[in-house]
């Protein structure tokens, strides 16, 4: 039972509505994955789901819920960043590219080693 005053779900209770959600969630797959029939096979390979609600919500015509948003929320970071910031979360985004950042980090490493070493 949740607490009728002062609690934290009371601020997440914001005006998201599900266009609002649908209309999000398709921007950050297309921004991933574009729009085209490849991205909505995509989308079908990951979830299960039919084609027609792969591309509704692509489109943003509808949104995804419960275990669908979960499983795109693992299998794209872009996803994942909207949900974050949807949730008033946003600046734990750093955390889904710290991976990225840190291969990033391991190839400049190796150029300047083998620079240090061709000036020897």
């Amino acid at each position: 039972m949740v607490p009728k005053s002062g609690s934290q779900l009371r601020n997440l209770a914001f005006s998201l509505s599900e266009s609002v959600l649908a209309t999000q969630i398709g921007e950050a797959l297309r921004s991933e994955l574009g729009a085209s029939r490849r991205a909505t096979k995509t989308v079908m390979r990951w979830t299960g789901v039919s084609d027609r609600s792969a591309q509704a919500w692509l489109h943003g015509r509808a949104s995804p819920s419960g275990l669908h948003l979960v499983t795109l929320a693992a299998h794209s970071n872009s996803v994942m960043s909207t949900l974050l910031k949807l949730t008033g979360r946003g600046e734990l985004e750093i955390g889904l590219r710290l991976k990225e950042i840190e291969a990033d980090l391991e190839r400049l490493l190796t150029l300047v080693r083998d620079a240090y070493l061709r000036a020897d």
